[in-house]
């Protein structure tokens, strides 16, 4: 299931066509905080060509494998309506507010006034040196590690979003494209000058490991660090269809043959790879 045509969609041997947000409706966006609201995400025009939203698929499918148990419901209006009816309120109501103040449900942000605080360790209190993480083998108080330092000629590789794209999932909208049609690798002008490079011209990225790179355009700036460089992600993309984006500019995944686990609460970390420089002939 995708919005729009994206590379990896291009594996599937079905894909089913979703609207967009605008074109649909949503679940119900509950807000918890101090005073609690929900907000509707109603659709502003209908869905274009044979796109449909995700509900409409999973109950399709659902009768179709004999699970209308699991789909009381005739549409997501309906489906919407008995959830709101349920707080004394409407789907015709939250099309006409938007966004529902429950200003009776109001609470505390920590505690209640008068309660003696307590915190889920197992002091019951703040506990700077972890005794959880004690029991477990780790240090009760996490010592500093330093990071992984690149190889001489390496530079830490640094990735990121752009405000026009979505990942890579917008790069072939061919509006999108006018206003970025490929992604840059952003390096220091010491860095640059180091490798003889110049503003704008392409070069080909190599990681630690040998991972190569389609061209990249160099843009030569003082905001980036002298020992890392920097590019967006969701570019660079191979299938052919892709039409507007073929080979545009350069894939950071592809760069990034190494993840670091965390041993602690195993988050990964996927800056710790280094790239140097190749001259495009």
């Amino acid at each position: 299931i995708d919005i729009m045509p994206a590379e990896i969609t291009g594996w599937a041997d079905v894909v089913l066509p979703e609207c967009s947000y605008l074109e649909r409706y949503d679940d119900l966006r509950i807000l918890p905080g101090r005073v609690p609201s929900i907000a509707l995400r109603a659709p502003a025009f209908e869905p274009r060509f044979n796109s449909k939203p995700a509900w409409w698929m999973a109950k399709e499918l659902g009768h179709r494998l004999g699970l209308d148990a699991y789909f009381p419901w005739n549409n997501f209006e309906e489906y919407l309506d008995g959830r709101l009816q349920k707080i004394g309120s409407s789907l015709e109501e939250m099309k006409k507010k938007g966004v529902l103040v429950l200003e009776d449900q109001k609470h505390p942000l920590f505690f209640e006034d008068g309660a003696e605080p307590t915190f889920d360790t197992p002091s019951g209190k703040i506990e700077l040196a972890s005794s959880t993480l004690a029991s477990y083998g780790f240090d009760s108080v996490p010592k500093y590690t330093p990071h992984e330092e690149p190889p001489e000629g390496y530079y830490r590789l640094i990735y990121g979003r752009a405000p026009t794209h979505t990942f890579g999932r917008t790069t072939n909208n061919p509006i999108l494209a006018e206003t970025m049609l490929e992604n840059e690798v952003w390096l220091n002008p010491t860095v640059a000058k180091l490798n003889g490079i110049r503003n704008g011209e392409y070069v080909v990225l190599v990681n630690q490991d040998g991972a190569r790179s389609n061209k990249i355009k160099a843009k030569v700036t003082e905001r980036i660090r002298h020992d890392c460089v920097y590019m967006v992600h969701g570019f660079g993309h191979t299938d052919k269809r892709m039409r507007r984006t073929y080979l545009r500019g350069a894939d950071d995944t592809a760069l990034i043959t190494r993840v670091k686990v965390d041993p602690i609460m195993g988050g990964t970390g996927m800056r710790g790879n280094f790239v140097t420089f190749e001259h495009v002939v």
